[in-house]
């Protein structure tokens, strides 16, 4: 990748839109080159203007109230009727035939909404591993690990208070191997979350945090994509997902003493 092909990017992968072999070779770029490093930065800093309160634009709740009946209008629309069924007329021979074409397509369309969840899961899963990747990539990239650096728990936890309307779970684990570094704001998707950031021996873990979804439970989950190993799991009515290339016995050494410290 060169410097006009990075430059053409940039903004996509500060949006987390694109892929994890571009967002690979746009973190090789910057760190090869002052140039871009510097223009990256200048990026950051004016997308974190653009993201604070003052100047964001907030909707009244009557055009949100529009745009979502757009939307679902849109998504939905009305169904057509049709009165050519009192027409019809069947030879009685066919009827159980018929009754059992009935039972499956009774069956195919019952479970339908089932299977097109499942795949909108799976899809949604891929979704978002791929995002948390290219998010911890993406803070490798010209060191931006982290907003406010200490390894003080308590100078962390507080800077997050006032930025967030939830409160992350901020913990000092060097003692056990896992030295807190500092942490920063981050996006996934549309929703702001709070990315705590743990350093063990060369590696480093981004642990993100945001309030858990109540009609999507998350359980215990473990993946593994492009060389990183991801744990996502959900505790004190958050969704966390710890994200690093360390090995998968040091993630779960990691998230087991990240469990035992929020059950204190």
């Amino acid at each position: 990748m060169n410097c006009s092909e990075l430059q053409e990017c940039i903004d996509r992968f500060l949006d987390n839109e694109v892929d994890l072999a571009t967002a690979q070779e746009i973190q090789g770029h910057l760190d090869e080159c002052a140039a871009c490093e510097g223009f990256f930065e200048s990026r950051l800093a004016l997308r974190r203007c653009l993201q604070t309160p003052e100047v964001r634009f907030v909707p009244t709740a009557d055009l949100r109230g529009q745009i979502h009946a757009r939307l679902l209008k849109e998504i939905y629309p009305p169904p057509r009727h049709f009165n050519w069924l009192p027409r019809l007329q069947f030879p009685s021979w066919m009827l159980p035939t018929l009754a059992g074409a009935a039972a499956v397509l009774i069956f195919w369309f019952g479970s339908a909404p089932f299977l097109s969840q499942l795949r909108s899961s799976n899809g949604a899963n891929s979704a978002l591993i791929e995002q948390l990747v290219s998010n911890h990539l993406r803070s490798l990239a010209a060191d931006h690990l982290f907003d406010v650096a200490s390894s003080d728990q308590h100078t962390v936890k507080p800077w997050f208070a006032g930025k967030l309307n939830f409160s992350p779970p901020v913990f000092d684990l060097g003692g056990q191997g896992f030295k807190l570094i500092g942490g920063r704001l981050d996006y996934v998707g549309n929703i702001e979350v709070a990315a705590v950031v743990f350093q063990h021996q060369k590696h480093y873990i981004n642990l993100f945090v945001w309030p858990r979804n109540q009609s999507n439970p998350l359980p215990d989950t473990i993946f593994q994509r492009e060389g990183f190993n991801l744990y996502g799991w959900e505790a004190g009515g958050l969704t966390i997902w710890a994200v690093t290339d360390a090995a998968p016995e040091t993630l779960k050494a990691f998230v087991q003493l990240e469990k035992q410290r929020m059950a204190e």
